[in-house]
């Protein structure tokens, strides 16, 4: 590469773009867009085959350069990697992996002279709805990430410190999700929206997550079931037909809705603009893009207390660790004697993103990263 030249990138590991299932597609569409638009990078996400018959075989989206796995990631996710990586390791200075499993294939992209930085997404390998067989693997990919890849790129201080204690290895790069401000905050219109699911606006509880032992919903339901409410609680999240959900909706009053998947963004925005307050229950991730998109919306996020959400939500809202504390927070929210209190931590959740969990500070950190990995 031309010394003067900015890097040629490729993400790989997302399902592809444009966004349409989670974080790591978002990520991708962000950075990808942003770094190409405002800062002129040559940028290359590849796709899995399922994108690709979504995306009708485009090979351009807002600048962005697609290419097309043969494998689809959530059924042949080894094969998706080392393939992905296979696509554009001779031609581009960087590859970024979304996802440990990257790392087992660094020796490609070393052999072609690229840079390889991996993304180990959290702590997969405590995910509580994984066999201990894939577990190990988790464990497995993290550690040809840490010890084989040239950077390992951290969603939050929490799980930097994490990759350093458990690989002993420092070279890692801190770099966020961002978020935009939810524009149906101060909108009042959207109540024909709202009829849609039964709700009005600022009377219901809200949770938006995969419905999974460690996102600890059912902490949230049976907490919330303690005792007949003023406001229901909404759940939205794939009802997937597991034992969990089944106990979920066992264990769950008449007021809680399980309203299941809604993936059309704005009525989604709608739903978290509206809601009185959002239950956060993540508890093995770093940085989460669901909690970001809560403060962007000023939700009053009520959040699983661990390492990862106080570093995130940091004074501006309030935390549980049992299903006694949800019942309490529900009660003294629903009471209105903390309105004053619980309005600052709004504002206060929502001033976080202005000011530093947004997109437009993470292209910053990329671009800076990408420009000194070369270096």
């Amino acid at each position: 590469m031309n010394k003067d030249a900015l890097p040629r990138v490729a993400i790989i590991g997302s399902r592809g773009i444009p966004a349409n299932y989670g974080g790591f597609e978002t990520f991708a569409e962000e950075i990808a867009a942003q770094i190409t638009q405002h800062y002129g990078y040559h940028v290359t996400v590849v796709c899995d085959a399922e994108q690709e018959k979504h995306n009708n075989g485009m090979t351009e989206h807002n600048g962005v350069q697609l290419r097309y796995s043969t494998f689809v990631k959530g059924k042949q996710t080894i094969r998706y990697y080392r393939d992905s990586i296979q696509r554009v390791a001779n031609d581009h200075d960087i590859v970024y992996s979304c996802g440990p499993a990257g790392g087992l294939f660094s020796h490609i992209v070393h052999k072609q002279g690229g840079v390889m930085l991996v993304n180990p997404d959290g702590l997969n390998s405590r995910r509580s709805k994984w066999s201990w067989p894939t577990k190990l693997g988790f464990r497995v990919f993290e550690w040809f990430s840490s010890r084989f890849s040239d950077v390992v790129v951290c969603d939050s201080a929490a799980i930097e410190d994490y990759i350093r204690s458990s690989y002993g290895i420092s070279h890692t790069f801190i770099a966020e999700y961002g978020a935009y401000e939810n524009t149906f905050i101060n909108q009042y219109d959207v109540g024909c929206l709202l009829k849609k699911f039964g709700l009005l606006p600022g009377e219901y509880h809200l949770v938006v997550s995969r419905l999974e032992p460690e996102n600890n919903v059912e902490m949230i339901v049976r907490g919330f079931s303690n005792r007949v409410r003023k406001y229901p609680l909404v759940i939205v999240g794939n009802l997937k037909d597991t034992d969990y959900v089944c106990n979920l909706k066992a264990c769950a009053s008449s007021q809680v809705h399980f309203v299941g998947g809604i993936y059309e963004r704005n009525t989604l925005s709608v739903i978290r603009a509206k809601s009185i307050s959002y239950f956060h229950g993540h508890s093995v991730g770093g940085t989460n893009p669901s909690l970001l998109e809560a403060m962007g919306a000023q939700n009053l996020c009520i959040c699983h207390d661990n390492v990862f959400n106080r570093e995130v939500l940091g004074e501006f809202g309030m935390f549980f660790s049992s299903l006694d504390d949800v019942d309490k927070l529900i009660s003294e929210v629903e009471s209105g004697a903390y309105d004053v209190e619980l309005e600052s931590m709004r504002s206060g959740a929502l001033g976080r993103v202005r000011n530093y969990y947004n997109w437009e500070n993470m292209v910053k950190k990329y671009d800076k990263l990408f420009r000194q990995v070369l270096n």
